[in-house]
């Protein structure tokens, strides 16, 4: 058969011309959308007289509308037989059937993807090895860790082991508070991990992520603000039952101290005396927190204040052989409004923390930056850093994890940037260092009222 058309010049990609081929059952079922069959001397080449062509119309749905043809048999007239035109025809039904319910599940594959990426839910689809068969942009921007198909669920830190879990027993777990870190970001989401069966066998399990970190954290601030609540109720009958009786006691103790004592008199009268200022020092939190004052905004030269902040604690850091590096902002914006002593106050809180964490020889860094008219002072250290755990509670009301320490430090430091109309964000992983953010705006604009 290969014979004969190459010797009638017909190969693939070459054009059918009645006046070149003769009578032809392809051109025939093309003209006529019909089967057709020409056998032996039907044909007009002599080397086709001992052929049996069968054609039959198909037509199949292409990208650009449907394309129509023909399918066609060429056998030895030995071989001919009026079945193989049905055969023919059968088959060309068949491969329509076929392609069109190709190009439908295309369409309905391509719907789904459209659809799962245009959803404000990220989805994660896992098949039943735990490996990542697809995902959508949403799930992308969620998820910190890498992810492509093909690699496995269980590897996602936060997400693994509810999929291990899941594609193991083949129940559904709903409701689940995940938290995401990456580069200084928080990111909050209800997890639900589905299984997948098949004939009641599980084939795999996908997960949605809904993003409440808005809500998460409006949820934090009430919890924090029901707590300087309450923390206020308490302060105000702390200020008046113990701060004049413990100011006079302080005054005594002073003035036994100044007279001639016994050395171990002495000694254990200094104790008495610093334990009186850490419970003063305590009291005075619980009164800031209690009654917030407005700040009072005055202009600030930034790098000599910063430079203040610094000197005050150069004497602390020497004692835990820890070194400053400053790395100010040296544009020509350099003015701040805000209230000095209540910022100094923040500051001093965070080198404090930033000090206490590092150990002997290490440095910590203040650097400052503007831009688009907001200042961020940023305090990191190389310590050892908070788990993620801690890291959502540290502005909690008596959160600490110091062993004298009073959970207040950072409450204070947060309500007092955020009445500076500014924020405080922390970036930290557990034996790599701390980095906090503070940010403010330098026109000195305030919330209407503190909080």
């Amino acid at each position: 058969m290969r014979e004969n058309l190459s010797q009638l010049n017909i190969k693939e990609g070459s054009l059918l011309i009645e006046k070149e081929v003769g009578i032809c059952a392809t051109l025939i079922t093309l003209e006529n959308k019909i089967p057709f069959q020409t056998v032996g001397t039907d044909h007009f080449h002599l080397v086709l007289h001992e052929s049996a062509c069968h054609s039959v119309p198909f037509s199949f749905p292409g990208n650009h509308g449907v394309r129509e043809g023909t399918i066609s048999l060429m056998t030895s007239i030995v071989d001919f037989s009026n079945y193989q035109l049905a055969m023919l025809v059968n088959m060309a039904e068949s491969m329509g059937r076929e392609l069109k319910l190709r190009k439908t599940n295309q369409r309905q594959l391509d719907l789904h993807h459209l659809m799962v990426d245009n959803l404000d839910t990220g989805i994660l689809l896992a098949d039943r090895t735990g490996t990542v068969v697809d995902f959508n942009h949403v799930a992308l921007t969620l998820i910190p860790d890498y992810i492509s198909v093909g690699q496995s669920s269980y590897q996602i830190t936060e997400l693994g082991p509810y999929f291990m879990q899941t594609i193991a027993n083949g129940q559904r777990q709903r409701g689940i508070e995940v938290h995401f870190h990456a580069g200084g970001t928080h990111t909050v989401c209800l997890a639900d991990i589905i299984p997948i069966f098949e004939n009641g066998i599980i084939q795999g399990a996908y997960a949605q992520l809904r993003d409440i970190t808005e809500r998460y954290l409006l949820e934090q601030q009430v919890i924090v603000s029901e707590k300087l609540s309450a923390i206020g109720k308490l302060a105000a009958g702390l200020a008046h039952e113990i701060r004049n009786p413990l100011t006079a006691i302080m005054g005594f103790v002073q003035i036994i101290r100044e007279r001639p004592l016994a050395p171990d008199t002495a000694r254990y009268l200094g104790f008495v005396h610093e334990e009186l200022v850490r419970v003063k020092n305590l009291v005075s939190d619980f009164v800031t927190m209690s009654k917030p004052s407005f700040p009072i905004v005055k202009p600030i030269e930034i790098n000599l204040f910063l430079d203040s902040v610094l000197d005050f604690m150069e004497g602390q850091a020497a004692l835990h052989d820890i070194r400053f590096i400053r790395d100010y902002y040296t544009g020509d914006q350099d003015i701040l409004y805000a209230d000095a002593s209540q910022i100094k106050q923040v500051l001093i809180n965070i080198l404090q923390n930033a000090v206490e964490a590092s150990l002997p020889k290490e440095v910590v860094t203040l650097k400052s930056t503007i831009q688009n008219n907001q200042l961020t002072i940023t305090i990191s250290d190389n310590g050892a850093g908070i788990s993620p755990e801690n890291l959502t509670k540290i502005q909690n009301p008596f959160f600490t994890t110091k062993e004298n320490g009073t959970g207040l430090g950072l409450s204070v430091s947060y309500r007092i940037i955020n009445n500076h109309n500014g924020e405080i964000t922390v970036d930290s992983r557990l034996g790599a260092g701390t980095e906090f953010n503070i940010r403010l705006p330098l026109s000195g604009i305030l919330k209407e009222c503190p909080v």
